[in-house]
């Protein structure tokens, strides 16, 4: 029987699709943040991720406010620290993972570290020893949840064949040994206090009782838990966007295999891309009925929307850099610049600075993409954005640049 050829599907049907996993079709508040809506974007996204760099906020708190708008930020950290409906975890990069995912991450914990990385010097020199982690494991079970910075005295040790091991990547051993017990699963971020972690003893913080999944469950997530965020996509955009798991080309030809045997994905074509695109087929049973995207707001740099930054260069046509590590004269834009999205198009970005000693939120420029026409329905949506986000972050003004003033 000859093989039957992919259905083809419009690059619109997939922005659709791609925009309404992500949360981002309706306009920012239509819903409000729930546990319920919160726990679906954490299993719909797959994670939430998490980052230091607070100019404006903490990422996970502007990803939710993007969607959700304005919300108590300390209901959502009790959510997470007593609730317990999300974990911390590797995700993409640092993250916070719906408490559904645990088997996922418990099957991680046992796989760690990988094997491959067992041979090169950076895991070598980074690898600490069984006495420091012994020494961590007894502190906790003694004097109970511990930050860091608590073991950032502790002697430094020596590698076999090698300098000081508190001199290796800057850090003391027992301070790294808190962080590869975590990633080892036998050390859990029990909370957070002003976003420094607070780390306990895994059997303290982890429910009781769950089974870590299968190794092919765990190698599963790479596509199936891509393509429930993403929706329609080829490995291109499935690339990074889970960081764990992250298999080899060989390991994911072999998952692909695998789902499309059991009819978990099938193969389309989109008009206009090359190569072959992978979806679940329920998400193709969506296509005929998604709502064509509304709103205006603003998308944090570590929005999962921008995880794949290839995916939104071959779909929105939106070409996007991270600068906060590019030397001030060498920037394009600006530091920690937010893309505007409006009606499910990127069209254009800001970059925003929160001055928190006179609660003033800093908007030092705009600037639209080619092509984008800059009309009072534009100027309406980005205005309410602004006023939202400072709103959120207990800004009392706002500046805008030149050209821009009359938005609010």
């Amino acid at each position: 029987m000859p093989r039957r050829e992919p259905p083809t599907i419009t690059r619109d049907q997939v922005v659709r699709l791609w925009l309404h996993q992500q949360g981002h079709t309706t306009p920012r508040g239509s819903t409000g943040l729930t546990k319920r809506t919160f726990t679906r974007h954490l299993e719909t996204t797959g994670a939430l991720q998490l980052d230091s760099i607070n100019v404006v906020d903490r990422a996970h708190y502007l990803t939710l406010w993007s969607r959700f708008g304005v919300y108590d930020r300390k209901k959502l950290d009790r959510w997470i620290s007593h609730d317990r409906i999300a974990y911390e975890y590797w995700g993409h990069e640092a993250s916070l993972l719906p408490i559904s995912h645990l088997p996922l991450g418990l099957r991680r914990m046992k796989l760690f570290p990988e094997e491959r990385w067992l041979r090169f010097t950076w895991w070598q020199r980074y690898e600490t020893s069984a006495a420091s982690k012994r020494r961590v494991l007894k502190r906790l079970r003694e004097e109970g949840p511990l930050e860091s910075v608590h073991f950032t005295s502790a002697s430094p040790g020596r590698n076999a064949d090698g300098p000081p091991v508190a001199s290796v990547f800057g850090t003391k051993e027992d301070t790294r040994s808190l962080k590869l017990l975590w990633h080892a699963g036998k050390v859990a971020i029990r909370e957070r206090r002003h976003f420094r972690c607070v780390y306990d003893l895994a059997e303290r913080v982890y429910p009781d009782g769950v089974k870590a999944a299968t190794a092919a469950a765990y190698g599963d997530l790479w596509l199936l838990g891509g393509l429930r965020g993403n929706g329609v996509a080829n490995l291109r955009h499935l690339d990074n966007y889970f960081t764990a798991p992250s298999p080899f080309a060989e390991e994911r030809q072999k998952i692909i295999a695998r789902n499309l045997k059991h009819g978990r994905v099938v193969e389309v074509q989109v008009e206009g891309q090359r190569g072959t695109f992978y979806a679940s087929p329920e998400h193709l049973d969506m296509l005929a009925d998604l709502p064509e995207p509304a709103g205006t707001t603003l998308v944090c740099p570590f929005d999962s929307l921008l995880w794949q930054r290839k995916r939104a260069e071959d779909l929105l046509d939106f070409r996007y850099r991270v600068e906060i590590y590019v030397p001030p004269e060498k920037r394009e834009f600006g530091y920690y610049v937010m893309p505007i999205l409006h009606d499910g198009r990127l069209v254009g970005r800001l970059d925003p600075k929160l001055h928190r000693d006179r609660e003033e939120l800093e908007i030092k420029g705009v600037w639209l993409e080619d092509g984008v026409k800059r009309d009072a329905r534009l100027e309406r949506g980005l205005g309410e954005a602004i006023a939202s986000l400072a709103e959120f972050m207990g800004a009392t003004s706002v500046t805008l640049p030149r050209g821009w003033k009359k938005l609010l």
